[in-house]
């Protein structure tokens, strides 16, 4: 298997700054490795975690590798054995530490004792430590990461089958800022030397904004007449009903009256039928009417009888 190593990527060890391409003609066991065509320096002191978050942010890596210098003696054969043990591309945070993401396995934790164990039992007790990362949060990457993870991309298409890469992470995430501020800055250059393209597309959209803005107005509007058009209309529905009301009570009242009426004949026909079932008490009620009649009848012929006597009188003596 070849290791492929980026061109930022710079091999130190406890001796005088022996390359990966310098360990690989010094033993001829090991692999042809790329020289890189221009050494980065080491990174500076608080570097290396921030990279290592950047990755981690991406989504890049799942694991961490930290070796002992003084066990190792160069960092050749610990990442020739990483290599071998990952099927992922190697990301160089700073000599001696390194990322990179494991094949799944298990939980994170005993993933990494897994691997620890392995390299251990080839390097030596203690020689390096493997820790699971803390996993990323859900969140929209920002551009520099974003563009962190299109160069991941492009390296595992660019190697040939076999071939394992070791990417210098730091000088991958300044590649990433720069290219991103880059493409920020031709955008405003754009703009700034007169290249109307932007401000036209701008000008465009939004007058589309304002004609459909205008559109959702003139939509409101109709639709408020339309309610005011409704509301009168219930109105009127209204008032009319209010009438039909007035009318449907009076005719209830003239019906109360009617049905008052209807009970009192029906009382009084149930009356008749009674009489009439007893011819006896019909004949005895009959001449008791017939005899108040006549008495009555003879009261007022007394009374007339009476009274013209009276005016006879009154005229003779007057």
């Amino acid at each position: 298997m070849e290791i492929a190593v980026d061109p930022a990527v710079e091999i130190r060890s406890a001796a005088p700054a022996p390359t990966l391409a310098h360990h690989a003609l010094a033993d001829p066991a090991l692999p042809a490795v790329a020289a890189p065509a221009s050494p980065a320096s080491a990174a500076p002191a608080g570097e290396g975690p921030a990279v290592l978050a950047d990755l981690i942010a991406a989504g890049l890596v799942s694991h961490e590798m930290i070796g002992d210098p003084g066990r190792l003696g160069g960092e050749t054969g610990a990442l020739r054995l990483l290599c071998a043990l990952v099927a992922g591309p190697v990301w160089r945070i700073e000599p001696y530490h390194y990322a990179f993401r494991a094949d799944p396995g298990g939980a994170p934790a005993t993933r990494a004792a897994e691997l620890e164990a392995a390299l251990q039992a080839e390097l030596g007790p203690d020689a390096v430590w493997v820790s699971a990362t803390e996993q990323p949060e859900e969140a929209d990457l920002d551009r520099p990461l974003l563009l962190l993870r299109a160069q991941a991309d492009a390296v595992l298409e660019a190697v040939d089958p076999g071939t394992q890469a070791v990417i210098g992470a730091r000088f991958a995430a300044a590649a990433a800022r720069i290219a991103a501020g880059a493409a920020v800055e031709a955008a405003l250059e754009a703009v700034g030397a007169g290249d109307g393209t932007i401000a036209m597309a701008l000008d465009g959209r939004l007058a589309a904004v304002e004609a459909r803005q205008e559109a959702i107005l003139a939509a409101l509007e109709g639709r408020a007449e339309a309610e005011r058009t409704a509301a009168e209309a219930l109105g009127r529905v209204g008032a009319a009903l209010g009438q039909l009301l007035q009318r449907l009570d009076a005719q209830a009242e003239v019906l109360h009256t009617h049905i008052a009426r209807e009970d009192m004949v029906a009382g009084r026909l149930a009356e008749i039928s009674a009489i009439a079932g007893t011819p006896a008490a019909f004949q005895e009620t009959l001449g008791l009417t017939l005899a108040e009649f006549l008495a009555r009848i003879e009261a007022g012929g007394i009374a007339a009888t009476d009274a013209r006597a009276s005016e006879t009188r009154a005229t003779q003596a007057g």
